[in-house]
């Protein structure tokens, strides 16, 4: 099979305290990993690590292949604007300091042109900075837009937008979001919106919660609001999604509902990696599991190897 992901020696600390110590590991495509292991063995910071919500201290990850730090960089279109946005507050310092000295039409014209260089080459030299130094970049935003996705544990949705408004408003590359379209293409806006509003009603009955389209998330209970994020994910189209504790505080007819429909996304080609709790739901779901104690891979294989592994059950499950 082919590795959508690979963490390869990943270091995390957070002062005297080692969070996540050389693990190294990979995630098939096609395939659903479990990520398990007792309380402060690292998972969820390995989540946050993968995410890049947090930056580790040393290691890489790679993303089809690709190091995650490279995808978090800003694009060559962030960067023009940067430039031209330093360009111009250099600039019009320098042309405000100018006319604050009263100095002739060409000398404001020829200040304004350096402060405006000047401006430009200071963000050319903090970039140059950070790639020499190892800066470590945490756009979450970024890898998302590339198809790397992830829940919370404690879900994160819009309270006081309406379930159908939050599934809409994850859909990526929407013509409304420019200022300019919003003006001047009103009609073609409108037409996309009507589209979007039907595959997230598509999504919604997927999921079985169609019929709280119009209820506001924050209404929700625990259960609808978990289905309520991995249909944001999935309006995102994403290659892989991170589940933290997809089932946690879900009651048993919701569970059975979310893990069906985590087992169709899986036979439609959909990769997840998944930290979950629940040892029944675990091992009944994952292809390939990974145990981790104490910021370490403790091992890696089926259910039935993990399940009968001596040093699993002496760390985890408490055998």
């Amino acid at each position: 099979m082919t590795s959508l992901l690979e963490v390869e020696d990943l270091y995390k600390s957070f002062g005297g305290i080692i969070a996540v110590d050389g693990a190294s590991f990979s995630v098939d495509q096609g395939t659903v990993t479990g990520l398990i292991g007792p309380n402060g063995a690292g998972k969820t910071t390995t989540f946050n690590l993968i995410s890049g919500f947090y930056e580790p201290d040393s290691g890489a990850i790679k993303y089809r292949g690709t190091d995650t730090q490279q995808i978090m960089r800003p694009s060559r279109e962030e960067k023009g604007i940067w430039y031209g946005a330093s360009g111009a507050t250099f600039g019009g310092f320098a042309l405000s300091a100018a006319a604050y000295y009263g100095l002739t039409s060409p000398m404001l014209a020829g200040a304004t042109i350096l402060g405006a260089g000047v401006g430009a080459a200071v963000y050319a030299g903090q970039e140059r900075y950070k790639e020499t130094a190892g800066y470590y970049h945490t756009r979450p935003f970024r890898l998302a837009n590339e198809g790397l996705v992830r829940t919370f544990q404690i879900t994160r949705e819009l309270k006081g937008m309406t379930v159908l408004e939050n599934m809409m408003l994850a859909k990526k590359g929407q013509s409304g979001e420019n200022l300019l379209n919003a003006w001047f293409r009103q009609g073609a806006v409108a037409e996309e919106e009507a589209e979007l509003q039907q595959e997230a009603y598509q999504m919604l009955e997927f999921l079985e919660i169609d019929h709280l389209a119009n209820e506001e998330a924050g209404n929700l209970s625990g259960g609808q609001r978990k289905l309520v994020e991995l249909g944001r994910v999935l309006m995102m189209e994403p290659d892989l999604i991170l589940l933290d504790e997809p089932v946690a505080g879900v009651n048993p007819t919701l569970t059975r509902k979310l893990l069906e429909r985590i087992r169709d996304l899986r036979a439609d080609g959909y990769t997840f990696l998944i930290v979950e709790h629940d040892m029944e739901v675990i091992m009944n779901l994952s292809d390939t599991i990974i145990v981790m104690s104490e910021g370490k891979k403790l091992m890696e294989g089926v259910p039935s190897e993990v399940q009968s592994d001596k040093r699993v059950i002496d760390a985890y499950l408490g055998g």
